[in-house]
């Protein structure tokens, strides 16, 4: 019997103390975006006030997951952040075709992604 999410990677890594890097591979759907969430959830309540969720390794993403970013990103308090990397033509254009690029700020780059979150921190201090 094969798993149910064949091809799917989740990994969670601390940048500093402010800040954690979600990195999504495969295909983020309804049996796989409840793990983007928890992990989002716990990393904020842990402090880490910037989120980035690199969805560069991501080959699919459906209407749940955008609505975990979405209700992620409704919860974020005054200085929090949360960026998406992402520069795949099939999965920009969930955010496109629901208007949501306007929402979030996507970058192509995971280093573009850390550059902006460090210039928002430095702004913030």
């Amino acid at each position: 019997m094969q798993a149910s999410t064949p091809n799917f990677g989740i990994i969670q890594r601390d940048i500093d103390d402010a800040t954690s890097v979600v990195s999504v591979e495969g295909e983020l759907d309804l049996s796989t975006a409840p793990r983007l969430k928890w992990m989002l959830v716990d990393s904020l309540q842990a402090g880490r006030k910037h989120q980035v969720v690199d969805l560069s390794s991501a080959t699919f993403m459906d209407s749940t997951a955008l609505g975990v970013l979405v209700a992620v990103n409704r919860t974020l308090g005054e200085g929090s952040r949360l960026v998406i990397v992402c520069s795949r033509p099939n999965v920009l254009k969930i955010f496109e075709l629901s208007g949501m690029e306007g929402v979030f700020t996507i970058l192509p780059t995971l280093e573009e992604a850390l550059e902006y979150t460090r210039g928002h921190a430095a702004q913030a201090s």
